[in-house]
This record gives structure tokens, sequence and C-alpha cells, in this order.
């Protein structure tokens, strides 16, 4: 059996959203301290570990759920490529309401661009 871009593409997405949930919630104030933020009391860690930890672990369990024959794969890879290029999008309103943009968000913009497009693929491609 071949496997072709309809799985590579999501799966290399899925892999990307794993290792972020693992990051995050293994060290918390380290992901945050790229952007400029600390992540000190114990309620900012809470919230990194549940926002950038638990959330990609889900999505990542959706790709692997995705990529299972699930009659819902299209839809599951779309709303999750939704998803990736809402938070791109919310990052190029921030920078028209700042007038800049730093560069590792300027960076995250491709990056869930690329995720979306991966994960697109998925969808249509198959």
């Amino acid at each position: 059996m071949a496997i072709g871009l309809a799985t590579v593409a999501p799966a290399l997405a899925g892999l990307f959203y794993l290792a972020l949930g693992l990051t995050a919630l293994a060290r918390p104030a380290t992901l945050l301290a790229g952007f400029g933020l600390a992540a000190e009391g114990i309620d900012a860690r809470n919230e990194v570990r549940a926002v950038y930890g638990g959330f990609p672990l889900a999505v990542a369990g959706l790709v692997v759920w995705s990529l299972s024959g699930t009659p819902h794969a299209v839809g599951i890879l779309l709303a999750l490529a939704v998803a990736s290029l809402g938070m791109a999008l919310g990052r190029l309103v921030s920078a028209l309401v700042d007038r800049r943009i730093g560069r590792l968000p300027a960076w995250f913009i491709g990056v869930e661009v690329a995720l979306a497009l991966l994960l697109a693929a998925g969808a249509f491609v198959g």
C-alpha cells in the first residue's frame, strides 16, 4: 500500500502539533520565553499547559482519527485547517493594530499557514 500526500501532509501537521503540545506540557515557561512572556506562577503555567499543551494534543489526536479511515476525515481536516488559519489571522490583526510584528510571530504566521495547507491537502487530495 502506497502512502501518498493525503496521508503524509496531515501526518506532518499532526506531528508538529504533537511536539508543540508535549513541549508546552513539559516546559511551559520555555515555550513562552521566545515571545517575551513569562509563565512564572502556577496559574500561568496551567494556562500554557491547557492552551499550548492540551489543545495541540487534541489537534494531533484528531489528525490521527482522520487518518484512520473515518468518514469524517474531510470535515476534521478542514476544521483543523481553518483553526490554523485563524491563528495566523489573529497574528495579522495584531500586526495591523500594533503597526509592526516581531520576528517570531511573523515566522509563526508562515508555520500556521503551512500547517493549514498540509491539513487541507489531506482533505482535498485524498
